[in-house]
This record gives structure tokens, C-alpha cells and sequence, in this order.
């Protein structure tokens, strides 16, 4: 994408550049992981996967994945760094954790002044999934991108589960956004709370994270 149809993106969607930018590379990433050889063993989840999957308005800084029996840490590991072959994607530092597979991506092009980080994180906790109870195949897209990924998807469901869990450990806006946004789509009709967090680190974090027409929905 060219600096042009960048801000013509970010106008229309009333967004930040950044988000633009980083919403193509995450899908020039998810592309090229779901049509490795390693795509097979990893399940998309997470606040990226509500975005692209599920039509979520909020946009998202990282890539979560889950990871099934008969991924091969290593090889991913170097798989990941590989991805410095792409245009634009300038550093990547992958490592494994304890529970993880961590790697941070840093891109810098022609459109934004400084560089951005996109972070890809892979769950390696021994949790049952199953496909078409927990995850399918789905078509993700972006108008950010030209094209549209196959890749295995966490039923919204189980979206919901992690999140009700995260919420257990961290009280951040944008798991609270997300928890209201997945009870909408199940068709419940809920309200969105953010009672217990400073109305300021609310307002900063979700007018970052939403389109500014969605700006409201924080106010009501």
C-alpha cells in the first residue's frame, strides 16, 4: 500500500495511519503463517481474530495463536525470523517461553516516520481443541489487504472463555470492549461496563484502539 491510499484508508475510517499500517502487515503475517507448513498447528485467536474474523471495529497491536499437538517450536521459531525477507519488515526477535512462543516483528516503510512493532504470540498450553466445536476454517480479510487468508479460527465462544479468564487477572478497557462486543454478536444484550477503571486510562486506551465514530459507545 502506497502513502496515498494509507491516508485515504485512515480518513475514511477515521483511524490513525498507524493502525493502517499495522493491520497490513498483520495480514502479510497471518498470510504467510497459514500458508507455511506450520499453519496447520496453530489456531488464530484473540483481539485480532474478533477484528478480522468476526468484524470487531476495534483494531489490535498483536497476533495470538494457540498451538496444536505437532508444532515444531523450533522450526517456527526459525520460520519466524525468515519473515525478514518481506518488504518493509525490517527486525524480527523470536524466542521461546515458558508457555510461549514470543516474537516480536518491527516494521518501518516509506509511510510512517518511526517504526512499529507487531507481536505474535503462541499458546502452548496443554488445552483440548477441537475443530468444529472450538476453531474452523475461516476466510479472514481487511480492507487493508488485496486478499483474503484461510486460517484456522477460535469459535467466538472460546474467544469469550479466554477473555472472561483474562479479565480474572487484568482489568484493561480493551478486554472489557471485547467481552461486551462478543455477548453482542451471541445476540445478548449486555451493557458495557468499565466500572473500576480510571475514566481517563478509558478514554486513552479505547479512543487509541476505535475508529472515532465508535468513540460514543465509551461516553454512553
Amino acid at each position: 500500500m502506497d502513502a496515498k491510499a494509507a491516508t485515504e484508508f485512515a480518513k475514511k475510517l477515521q483511524v490513525s495511519l498507524t493502525h493502517v499500517v499495522r493491520e497490513e502487515y498483520e495480514m502479510v503475517i497471518l498470510k504467510e503463517i497459514f500458508d507455511s507448513r506450520f499453519g496447520k498447528y496453530l489456531i488464530f485467536k484473540g483481539g485480532t481474530a474478533l477484528r478480522l474474523a468476526y468484524r470487531s471495529p476495534r483494531f489490535s497491536e498483536d497476533l495470538d495463536f494457540t498451538a496444536t499437538k505437532g508444532l515444531s517450536v523450533e522450526k517456527f521459531l526459525v520460520f519466524l525470523k525468515g519473515l525478514t525477507r518481506l518488504s518493509g519488515i525490517v527486525k524480527v526477535e523470536a524466542r521461546e517461553k515458558f508457555y510461549t512462543v514470543f516474537a516480536l516483528v518491527k516494521v518501518k516503510n516509506q509511510i510512517l516516520p518511526t517504526a512499529i512493532s507487531i507481536k505474535v504470540e503462541v499458546s502452548k498450553r496443554k488445552k483440548e481443541w477441537v475443530k468444529g466445536r472450538d476453531y474452523d476454517d475461516m476466510l479472514i480479510s481487511s480492507e487493508m489487504a488485496v486478499f483474503r487468508i484461510l486460517a484456522q479460527v477460535a469459535r467466538i465462544e472460546r474467544i469469550l472463555e479466554e477473555k472472561e479468564d483474562a479479565l480474572k487477572n487484568r482489568n484493561a478497557p480493551r478486554d472489557r470492549f471485547d467481552w461486551w462486543f462478543i455477548k453482542q454478536s451471541l445476540g445478548e444484550r449486555v451493557s458495557l461496563d468499565f466500572g473500576g477503571i480510571d475514566p481517563k486510562v478509558v478514554k486513552s486506551e479505547m479512543h487509541r484502539l476505535l475508529p472515532r465514530p465508535q468513540w460514543r459507545v465509551i461516553e454512553s
